[in-house]
């Protein structure tokens, strides 16, 4: 069951697409940036203060935006595999082994439900609950009944979702003679349809994010009482802020836009297509002016990050600008992630190929931490929550720059969550699947008697 050395060999083994371990492993790290300096910024005091307009000021506030928008290359990325393992195994694919999938795909996330669950109740502010983390409906939780170490989760039921329900649609669009075009058209339409539905239900009035990030503290928009009820006495810490935010104003945004299914499944179907692009790479090789127009997508994707990190005014931005903003800017970042992960895993032959982005996401530097990725993810809040309250006289950004705070806290919080994650990795994950691919496979050979 334990195959220690195997196992801790696998974390070095890089995949056919090594790119993917680049991009993985980036986005959870800055993932991981975000949260912390949301934890941080719970002691500045609030606007319009001195110290919250030097937060204002900080890098790790002008980069929110990006570091927002990254849980979006993790949804490309599982749109893209999941659907490059539907072409590949379209012929065997059937109702009757569906739920084989689906249960195969609820065990590669649970291992790290477990893990998550143990450290809260190991570390406190266990609440209860668990059924809807282990069934993957965590994102239609009501934010009242959050905590903040499983905060995370939401995401994990949100793409368990999507590995339920993209199958039938992809054995839908296609037709037995995989018609691209035919598949294209029904994917770009459903990529439009989010984009239509997030513009019926965004509020400019209710659901304005720029005013809201700009006057208060992440974790004051998203808590309940009791959370800084027990954070205060837990911990002993002063907060730079009072809970009085009740409702939160953030919610409905959360719940309808940030959340919810119906607004969050275009980055995996823009992974799907990208996976279909590969796949036709090969036919796709004499674009015209291909070079030309890889270097202007190259050159637009970085001006929209730099146009990301621009600071405005909350109430500069005229309200049907900002709701046709907020409708594309997720599409936009996943198409970019898509083209830059595109450019580095389609044929050399192609126009599009860029060595020097395959060279560096594909650096083994990546490989352990994108394995591991997952499980950092799961961990990482609450790692980084118990390390900064307990230690709340160091990382104290009203003291010290919030810049190098953030860092120096990545650094450790990375650290021991990479330690935790190779241990659970090699003595419960692994044994775990080749448990559960036993089991399965004995299972279908039975049925195939």
């Amino acid at each position: 069951m334990w195959q220690l050395t195997e196992d801790i060999y696998s974390l070095f083994q890089s995949e056919k697409y090594a790119p993917i371990n680049g991009m993985r492993s980036i986005s959870c790290l800055t993932i991981v940036l975000l949260h912390i300096g949301n934890l941080l910024n719970t002691f500045i005091p609030p606007y319009p203060h001195i110290q919250w307009i030097t937060y204002l000021n900080s890098y790790t506030y002008r980069f929110l935006p990006i570091l927002m928008l990254s849980l979006e290359t993790f949804f490309v990325l599982s749109g893209f595999l999941l659907t490059l393992k539907f072409i590949q195994q379209r012929d065997s694919f059937s109702l009757k082994e569906y739920p084989l999938y689906v249960v195969r795909r609820a065990c590669r996330f649970w291992p790290g439900i477990l893990l998550i669950t143990i450290i809260m109740l190991t570390l406190g502010e266990s609440q209860g609950g668990w059924i809807r983390f282990w069934l993957f409906y965590q994102n239609y939780v009501s934010m009242d009944q959050w905590s903040w170490g499983f905060a995370a989760l939401w995401s994990v039921s949100l793409d368990m979702q999507m590995h339920i329900i993209l199958p039938i649609v992809l054995h839908i669009v296609t037709s037995s003679k995989l018609n691209y075009q035919r598949t294209y058209s029904a994917l770009y339409i459903l990529v439009i349809l989010s984009i239509v539905y997030s513009m019926l239900i965004f509020n400019p009035k209710t659901m304005n994010l720029l005013v809201l990030l700009y006057q208060n503290n992440v974790l004051k928009l998203l808590m309940p009482q009791r959370f800084f009820d027990w954070v205060t006495v837990e911990y002993n810490v002063t907060l730079g802020f009072e809970k009085v935010l009740d409702p939160s104003p953030v919610k409905p945004y959360m719940e309808l836009m940030y959340m919810s299914l119906l607004s969050r499944y275009s980055s995996f179907i823009i992974g799907s297509i990208l996976a279909f692009n590969l796949i036709n790479a090969k036919n796709n090789a004499m674009i015209r002016y291909g070079p030309i127009k890889k270097y202007t997508y190259l050159t637009f994707i970085f001006l929209f990050m730099i146009i990301l990190t621009i600071q405005t005014e909350p109430n500069a931005i005229n309200d049907v600008v900002l709701t046709i903003m907020v409708s594309i800017m997720r599409q936009i970042f996943a198409i970019a992630q898509a083209f830059i992960l595109f450019s580095a895993i389609c044929p050399p032959t192609h126009p599009y190929y860029s060595p020097w982005i395959r060279s560096f996401l594909s650096h083994p530097i990546w490989t352990a931490i994108a394995k591991l990725s997952y499980l950092i993810y799961e961990i990482h809040c609450r790692i980084a929550f118990e390390l900064i309250m307990t230690h709340s006289h160091i990382f104290n950004p009203t003291h010290y720059s919030i810049d190098i705070l953030t860092i120096v806290c990545l650094i450790l919080v990375f650290i021991i969550c990479l330690i935790i994650s190779v241990i659970w990795f090699i003595f419960v994950e692994k044994p775990f699947q080749r448990l559960i691919n036993k089991q399965l496979s004995s299972h279908e050979k039975f049925h195939a008697i």
